[in-house]
């Protein structure tokens, strides 16, 4: 027996639902057992987010039994009509919801003790696995009456929060008899139905395959990523877009981000000016867009990324001067003026701002970021800036020069994204290798 407790709306009526429709899709029986619901309101829930539970390969391995909250001298009768369902139909899953509407006729807490000693006694005998939903009132940490999370074999509490102005939802394993908890916290979405999301992780890919750019469309550039490209509408050409990059960001993540943009620019055959973060070697970059099916020869007339310190020369290099910076906007906007004039197209300009912050002093950087959105605005270009923690006063001033402001997180490994300008709901990234290279899928938090 696990207790599923939460605040109202938190999603344990989804969760229930799930657990009762894997059972039932993989042939086991199950029982739900509504005091509060409402069979036509839980079926009608489930089916909204995708999971029909009256279609025909369910439908055979589900009873729902919708009780009217049963006063003191029913409980016997109903454990009775629980106890003769579970031998009828030898159900493995069952859900009691909710344990709340049942507590209201116990005289006292005891009784509710008792109860459920006898109800997990009988479960226990028949092998069934069973999920007890106990409500939480809003603004309250107590479970229940206090009696269930003593009896119930584990204990799962439901939250959900506003994080940085944005939706966020989160479980704790509390108790769960008999097993390690390694990681209590975990992030989950209700978006179509109920999902525990996953820790980041960089998967390699195994035989990339050519990245296939998306059209213009109505004066903007795709994004590289469908789930951005949904999010912000693209990128309208001329336009300054900023990612501010929360602690403890691993690197990947923004490297996904722009790696499907440089991928699309470089494989419509407009040109790249890359300014990268400190420690970040040429040949990386150049080794991580490979898996994109960009080629060498690609690289050579449409690539350039920014040095100041001294590296191996590659046909890529574009050195600049850390102890002149006008000199060095000099050399990337000749570059740049070159690059379109060689491909008829304008050019995406990539800069990390703390790289600027660190070589060059403050108002320089700050005039650098003007100039630089003044000729992407002229001559219809992108200026995609990204910032990581440190050098504030440039992280600001990167913000208002920004038509798009998106910023990632970093919540207890779990990558998430929300929207400034345009202001989005959260979203959880992971990586998608499914289309042969790598890129981010978006999952909504609802």
């Amino acid at each position: 027996m696990t207790l599923i407790a939460g605040n109202p709306g938190t999603g344990k009526t989804l969760l229930s639902g799930e657990f009762l429709y894997s059972g039932a899709s993989q042939g086991e029986n199950c029982l739900y057992v509504s005091l509060g619901e409402g069979r036509h309101s839980f079926l009608e829930y489930m089916a909204r987010v995708g999971r029909d539970l009256t279609a025909k390969d369910t439908w055979s391995r589900l009873e729902v039994m919708d009780v009217v909250t049963v006063k003191e001298e029913g409980l016997d009768v109903l454990v009775e009509m629980i106890t003769s369902h579970l031998e009828e139909t030898h159900a493995k899953r069952l859900v009691i919801d909710s344990f709340t509407a049942l507590s209201n006729a116990f005289a006292e807490t005891i009784d509710a003790r008792v109860t459920l000693h006898i109800l997990s006694k009988i479960l226990s005998q028949t092998h069934c696995t069973t999920l007890l939903i106990t409500e939480m009132p809003t603004g309250s940490k107590k479970i229940g009456l206090g009696v269930e999370e003593f009896v119930a074999d584990g204990v799962i509490a439901l939250r959900r929060e506003i994080l940085n102005g944005g939706v966020y939802r989160e479980l704790e394993i509390i108790k769960m008899r008999g097993t390690l908890i390694e990681r209590p916290l975990h992030a989950f979405t209700l978006h179509r139905g109920f999902r525990v999301l996953p820790i980041f992780r960089n998967k390699p890919i195994g035989h990339p395959k050519r990245y296939r750019p998306n059209p213009d469309h109505d004066g903007h550039y795709h994004t590289g990523s469908p789930g951005l490209d949904e999010i912000t509408g693209g990128y309208r050409k001329g336009d300054t877009v900023f990612f501010e990059l929360g602690e403890n960001i691993p690197p990947v993540v923004p490297a996904l981000i722009v790696g499907p943009l440089r991928a699309s620019f470089i494989t419509s055959q407009r040109g790249v000016l890359f300014l990268p973060p400190s420690g970040e070697s040429v040949n990386r970059i150049t080794g991580f867009d490979h898996q994109y099916g960009v080629t060498v020869e690609e690289q050579r007339r449409l690539l350039r990324i920014a040095t100041t310190l001294p590296e191996e020369e590659t046909p890529v290099n574009l050195g600049l001067d850390p102890g002149d910076i006008k000199m060095s906007q000099r050399i990337w906007r000749e570059e740049a003026s070159r690059l379109r004039r060689e491909t008829g197209q304008p050019t995406l300009n990539i800069v990390y701002t703390d790289r600027l912050g660190n070589t060059w002093p403050e108002t320089q950087s700050r005039s650098f970021l003007d100039t630089e959105s003044m000729h992407a605005r002229n001559t219809g270009g992108l200026l995609v800036l990204l910032s990581r923690p440190g050098e504030e006063a440039i992280r600001q001033h990167a913000s208002n020069l920004a038509h798009t402001h998106l910023r990632l997180h970093n919540q207890r490994g779990v990558m998430l994204l929300d929207g400034v300008k345009p202001q989005t709901s959260m979203y959880a990234l992971e990586q998608d290798n499914s289309a042969g290279y790598p890129a981010l899928s978006l999952t909504p938090i609802y």
